[in-house]
């Protein structure tokens, strides 16, 4: 209308203007609010004299929670606080939660019989669910951090801090909101995702959120850091396992904001919609509501995780169990009776007449005869069959179940280990899966089978692939069709892909 209005020679000047903005990925609308802005502000310095002590605390306050430097320190500083939290302080709790559940496998396996049936429901269901239960209270802290810092006011600052960093990607500033949730669970969203008007600003928040850490990866990222960055400290203070988390986080979002980028200056091509965002007021968090909302996505979790970590779990425990007979290359019974002919004790006498020494050789027996069992399961038919694919990236069959496994949701890989690690070992149900991951071994090479550079290379793989079909499912809903969630499954399963790659590869090079 306005464009009608003017002279025809003006018009084409302005859609010329118009256009070249657009070229340079600048929305026109965008940069006349700013020049507007900017030449209001330049008159109120000429005519406004309004004395730094008539400032309120919370506009002083604010000045340095959206200052560009002071206030990304904060920011910053508040991740750190939060990863700290998630992987030092957690401990105990994650602790008391493993505790209980060894002691429920030590009362089924006390109730039920020895044989099939006590392996399927100790190293089957009870091991499974303690992959995924025993990282609640991570989950749990992550959540009262986000509704903390949101009931305060403090997230709409962020978000007006961040924009002009999003707005780099080609992303506006209320795509921030959406960004945060995906951090407890990428389905919140991309539904939330519905208030931004521009379709393509919306397509690229939809696109960019699968990327955000969600609160399903936590239980692979702690599991890794635990069984391989456990020990060490960064600056003094910061545990190792922190810096770790804190880098996949950063990974994540930079992997997300690159990927909105090249989408945005290509198929979704144009200018971004301006942030008009009002500040909330400052406030103090209600102890009640915050402690509800957590309730509430700690169940939502657990809930929408757990049919599937049943399923999934009976379906591999099964893989992992049969065939019962196999051809075996040594007679671990005569090794057995081997060794306690050499501690001087009978070869049927039971372990508490075990010495020391013979107790851990009998231990060492027993995972070697696991892990050949494990080999020539059909679950490491498959593996096996899988291998030379994944092993450019440093996977060894046993990961490739559960990367395969974990397509249908992230946290299904904690238990899938679970499960596949216990096969063959009902004897020693309550060892933790740490352990048993930390002492793998590849008989091929006699090296550990998790190391600190296959650990990165995985940590990669999980926040850069898109394993999740119920996200998927809701971008189908969102997007009314398949293009776009296989687009997304197609790019970052080929991203992670790449990344894991290169990371193992060029480590091994270097000697790592």
């Amino acid at each position: 209308e306005l464009a009608a209005s003017l002279p025809e020679d003006l018009a084409d000047r302005a859609r010329r203007e118009r256009n070249s903005l657009a070229a340079r990925g600048v929305d026109a609308a965008t940069a006349t609010a700013e020049a507007r802005y900017r030449m209001v502000d330049a008159v109120v310095a000429e005519v406004v004299r309004a004395p730094l002590a008539s400032l309120s605390w919370r506009e002083r306050l604010d000045r340095v929670l959206t200052h560009r430097v002071s206030g990304t320190l904060i920011l910053l500083g508040l991740f750190t606080l939060v990863f700290q939290a998630l992987f030092a302080w957690s401990g105990p709790l994650m602790d008391g939660v493993g505790a209980l559940f060894g002691l429920l496998g030590d009362g089924v396996a006390a109730a039920v019989p020895e044989g099939l049936l006590r392996e399927f429901l100790v190293d089957g269901l009870v091991a499974g669910f303690e992959g995924v239960v025993v990282f609640v209270p991570q989950i749990a802290i992550l959540f009262v951090f986000i509704e903390v810092m949101d009931d305060s006011g403090y997230l709409a600052r962020a978000a007006f801090l961040l924009d002009r960093l999003m707005g780099k990607a080609g992303l506006p500033g209320r795509a921030f909101l959406p960004l945060v949730s995906g951090f407890a669970c990428a389905i919140p969203g991309i539904m939330a995702a519905r208030t931004i008007k521009d379709p393509r600003d919306r397509m690229a928040t939809i696109f960019t959120v699968p990327f955000m850490s969600c609160s399903a990866r936590l239980p692979v990222y702690t599991m890794v850091v635990g069984a391989l960055f456990s020990e060490g400290r960064v600056f003094g203070f910061l545990a190792t396992g922190t810096v770790i988390m804190i880098s996949m986080y950063l990974l994540g979002i930079a992997a997300g904001l690159l990927s909105a980028g090249l989408l945005r200056r290509t198929v979704l091509r144009g200018g971004r919609s301006p942030l008009l965002l009002e500040l909330p007021g400052y406030r103090w968090p209600q102890p009640r509501s915050v402690l509800l909302e957590v309730g509430r996505r700690t169940w939502q979790f657990v809930s929408r995780a757990g049919p599937v970590i049943v399923v999934l779990t009976v379906v591999l425990w099964v893989l992992a169990a049969f065939p019962r007979e196999v051809d075996l290359d040594r007679d671990y019974d005569a090794l057995r009776a081997e060794a306690a002919a050499a501690a001087g004790v009978a070869p049927d006498a039971p372990p508490e007449a075990w010495t020391e020494g013979l107790r851990a050789e009998m231990v060492r027996i027993d995972d070697m005869e696991g892990a050949e069992r494990s080999a020539r399961s059909w679950a490491g038919r498959i593996g096996r069959t899988m291998e030379p694919v994944l092993a450019p990236l440093g996977f060894d069959w046993k990961i490739g179940i559960g990367i395969v496994a974990s397509f249908a949701a992230r946290e299904v890989f904690v238990s899938t280990l679970a499960v596949v690690y216990a096969a063959g070992d009902a004897g020693e149900e309550d060892e933790a899966l740490l352990s048993r991951i930390r002492s793998d071994v590849d008989p091929g090479t006699g090296r550990p089978v998790f190391r600190p550079l296959v650990g990165i290379s995985l940590l990669v793989f999980f926040v850069l692939a898109m394993q999740c079909m119920s996200t998927l499912a809701v971008v189908r809903r969102e997007t009314g069709g398949w293009k776009w969630p296989l687009l997304m499954l197609g790019w970052m399963t080929g991203l992670a892909y790449v990344g894991s790659l290169l990371v193992y590869q060029v480590g091994s090079a270097l000697g790592f």
